[in-house]
């Protein structure tokens, strides 16, 4: 899709607020502003997520329609996707190593990681039920997934922000409770999904591993833009059909 350049401008207008948000987080952390850091950093992680997805839609991965325009929006669709970016460039001290060992695992793609792509295009795109995609015969849904899923990193970002409330007025939750190391640890994390689409040589391209390939294949078969037969034609799929 090098023909659509006005898509390539976006993804790099949407890096830079990712980038603002991380660095305004950073700023607050060293304040001791540690609540507001750690909502900084959750809003900041959606934009990656959102540039990642259409990333997705650069490379034909994922078609652009309405359903697709709208999860852009949606924040459980983009923390969904932001714990997949989290998947494809975790926090490890030593990435080749970490490579080596997927590599003797044979690269598969964790249960999470694959609840997380049905959730989002049978739930999000368009908006549906569990009945979508799980049989009353298939095992639950993985439960981080699903967390993610229901909202529960929107309501940490809403707890960092807000004071709640019970029926008895009292204070059920405060944002004064997130500590420097949670702040500390979500801007880590922060600034490792803000690498992940290279800047480098402008070419927004993530780090090309057999996951990335096979998260991507995933997309285009789950779209219906491959076959479950052109994935399984994949050397990599040869011990881990589709």
């Amino acid at each position: 899709m090098d023909s659509n350049p006005t898509l390539m401008k976006t993804i790099r207008v949407i890096l830079e607020n990712g980038d603002r948000l991380t660095e305004d987080a950073q700023s607050l952390w060293e304040m001791e502003r540690f609540p507001s850091a750690f909502a900084l950093c959750i809003l900041a992680q959606e934009e990656y997520a959102k540039a990642f997805l259409l990333h997705f839609i650069y490379v034909e991965a994922i078609p652009w329609n309405a359903d697709v325009q709208r999860v852009l929006n949606d924040h459980a669709t983009k923390q969904l996707v932001a714990m997949i970016m989290d998947f494809l460039n975790p926090e490890v001290e030593d990435f080749a190593a970490w490579l080596d060992a997927r590599s003797e695992s044979g690269n598969s793609i964790p249960r999470y990681v694959a609840d997380a792509l049905n959730i989002i295009r049978h739930e999000r795109v368009p908006r549906q039920g569990q009945w979508a995609w799980r049989a009353e015969e298939d095992p639950p849904c993985d439960s981080v997934a699903r967390r993610v899923a229901d909202g529960h990193i929107d309501r940490q970002k809403q707890s960092a922000l807000y004071v709640r409330l019970n029926d008895n007025f009292q204070v059920v939750g405060n944002p004064a409770s997130v500590s420097g190391e949670s702040a500390e640890a979500e801007l880590e994390k922060t600034n490792r999904l803000g690498r992940l689409l290279a800047r480098y040589d402008n070419s927004l391209q993530p780090l090309k591993s057999v996951e990335y390939e096979k998260i991507f294949f995933i997309f285009r078969v789950l779209f219906g833009l491959s076959t479950i037969e052109e994935y399984n034609n994949n050397w990599w799929a040869w011990n881990d059909k589709f």
